[in-house]
Formats: C-alpha cells, sequence, structure tokens
C-alpha cells in the first residue's frame, strides 16, 4: 500500500481512492515528533510539513534505485542493508508503510533501535488487508500479534498498536481498486458517484459497526529504552 507515493488524486484513480488519503495524512497529523526526525523509506515526503511542524529537523531516507520522486531524499539508503545513520542519533524515526517491502523486518527494526536515541520514539504504519502492490518487492502482511512480537524481540518497549480502519473502509477500498478495472471510457461516470458515497459512508459504519480484526492495517508506536544499548540489542 503506497497511497502515500502516488498522490495525484485527479481521475478515476483520484475519485477510487480519496479515502486512503485522508486516513494516512490523519495518521501522520495524530502523531508526536521531537528533535530530529528520520523518514525511513520517505518517497516523495508528503508529511515533511506536517511532521516540521513540530519537529526541529527532517532526514529523509530512500533507497537511490526508486523509481518515485527523490527530490525529498536527504540520505540515500538500501533499507534491507545496514543505514548509514550514526548510531544513537534520532530522537524519532518514521516509516510509513515500508515494512511490507523489506524481506529482513527483524534486521530494518534492529536498525532502528541503532539510530534511535535512548528514549526516542518509532512510529511504523503497515497494511494488513491490501492488494500486492511494488511487485515483486512486497513480501509480508502483519497481524498485531506478528508487530508485537517482532518489536519485543528487538527489545522495544511501550508497543502500542492501534489498527487504522476498521472492515467497512477496508472493504469500500478494496471494491473500488478492483472496480478500477471497468472503468473505461464513459463508464467511469457510472462508477465515480459509487465510489463517492461508499468513501463517504464507510467511515460513518466503521463507527456504529465497529469489527477491528479486518483493518487495512495498523499504527505502531514504540520506545527505545532509557537503558537500552543498540550492542544488546544486536546480541540478543
Amino acid at each position: 500500500m503506497k497511497p502515500r507515493r502516488t498522490q495525484n488524486l485527479s481521475g478515476a484513480l483520484g475519485a477510487a481512492n480519496f479515502l486512503i488519503h485522508r486516513i494516512t495524512e490523519r495518521i501522520a497529523r495524530s502523531l508526536t515528533y521531537q528533535g530530529r526526525v528520520v523518514d525511513l523509506g520517505c518517497g516523495n515526503a508528503p508529511y515533511k510539513d506536517i511532521i516540521l511542524e513540530q519537529a526541529d529537523e527532517y532526514i529523509g531516507v530512500d533507497w537511490e534505485n526508486s523509481a518515485h520522486d527523490q527530490s525529498q531524499v536527504d540520505v540515500f539508503a538500501d533499507l534491507t542493508k545496514e543505514i548509514p545513520l550514526e548510531s544513537d542519533w534520532a530522537d524519532t524515526l518514521v516509516s510509513f508503510q515500508v515494512m511490507e517491502h523489506l524481506p529482513e523486518p527483524e534486521f530494518f527494526l534492529r536498525e532502528c533501535m541503532r539510530i534511535l536515541k535512548p528514549g526516542g520514539r518509532l512510529y511504523i504504519t503497515v497494511p494488513f488487508m491490501w492488494r500486492v502492490h511494488e511487485a515483486p518487492h512486497d513480501y509480508f502482511r502483519y497481524t498485531r500479534h506478528g508487530l508485537e512480537y517482532l518489536l519485543s524481540k528487538v527489545q522495544f518497549e511501550q508497543i502500542e498498536i492501534t489498527e487504522y480502519t476498521g472492515f467497512w473502509q477496508m472493504f469500500v477500498l478494496k471494491f473500488n481498486y478492483h472496480s478500477l478495472r471497468y472503468a473505461k471510457g464513459p463508464l467511469k461516470y457510472f462508477w465515480v458517484p459509487i465510489w463517492l458515497l461508499n468513501q463517504t459512508i464507510a467511515p460513518w459504519l466503521d463507527r456504529v459497526d465497529r469489527n477491528p480484526n479486518e483493518p487495512v492495517g495498523y499504527v505502531v508506536s514504540a520506545r527505545r529504552s532509557e537503558s537500552n544499548s543498540h550492542s544488546k540489542a544486536k546480541a540478543a
């Protein structure tokens, strides 16, 4: 799921998926950013301005061979390998819709632990009920239990995992993406009102008919302990 990297909301696609852009922006605005913030897998850095409303500094990190706009990238790095940033360096790490594309998520989380200062905060978002995207580099879908297991294994603490939709928003978005294939030529004028209506109603349905077991994905907050050294975490 990469809505943050394809934020052209014009045409049929924009009509079919505006809800996911609202959701991801709401998530970005809900988080607390302190000090130096490193955005791992930043893409075109759509939330840089939001982050800098609170943070002192923003550092965007992404793969140099990415097909996405790289004008906002400050550090080029392969997130499947050691990240070229100092240890105990960042106050806050964010990684939005990236970890499903990494074949070794535990290694990535250990790198996050290393880069964070003691007491630093990590925020990640990951998909659960979402279509395959950016194939073949789409490896995982995460449950809250898998996320808690991985973060605990790396010795993060104060782990909080929250679903960012219920069933209805997930269902509507999957339906809309699927039905895009039929919105060719004049047929798009049939589908657009349906997409606009269902994305307007779905958030309300999630409030009155809550089902946390089938979300689009999860928001994760975790903290590096004040006493935890990255060398200990690596050896665990």
